[in-house]
């Protein structure tokens, strides 16, 4: 688990996702966003991990990728253990907004994660202007700003260079 540094009226997310490099790029991400408050940034690498921290902290949102270990370097046979953590989380009595990530997206795993609860659905990678609109969304949301009932579904597409031959 890593956090940033706490702050006064900061937005408390979690981040969970076993790849190093998106956990990197998220909380850049939200170091760049102006929204008038600051993010503090927790970051899972395991469904256990996140579990966990989620039974003993608060969050104003959580980040969710679907395809995440059991726990540190150990994954089960099932390949999208984030639905199962997803569904847990109200048993935990976790109210905040859960944006749903996933590098191999499908209309069928969007509705499943719309259907769970989720409050949106993201596909990576992640763009900056679509993560911020989506979060923004969100925890609108969730504080009353809009219908809770309205999900959200970003589809980022970006071109990353040629193909390397």
């Amino acid at each position: 688990m890593h956090a940033t540094p706490k702050g006064t009226g900061a937005k408390r997310v979690l981040i969970v996702d076993d790849e190093a490099i998106v956990l990197t790029v998220l909380r850049d991400f939200f170091a760049s966003f102006r929204h008038g408050y600051a993010y503090e940034i927790t970051t899972a690498e395991s469904a256990s991990e996140a579990f966990q921290i989620l039974r003993r902290e608060p969050f104003d949102l959580i980040l969710l990728d679907v395809i995440i270990p059991a726990a540190a370097g150990r994954w089960l046979s099932e390949s999208n253990l984030g639905f199962s953590l997803l569904a847990r989380l109200r048993d935990l009595g976790v109210t905040a907004p859960v944006l749903v990530m996933t590098g191999g997206g499908s209309s069928a795993k969007e509705a499943e994660a719309l259907s769970a609860g989720a409050a949106g659905f993201l596909f990576k990678p992640v763009g900056l202007r679509d993560l911020d609109q989506t979060v923004t969304r969100a925890l609108r949301s969730a504080s009353g700003g809009i219908s809770a009932s309205i999900a959200c579904t970003t589809s980022i597409r970006r071109w990353s260079g040629p193909t390397p031959e």
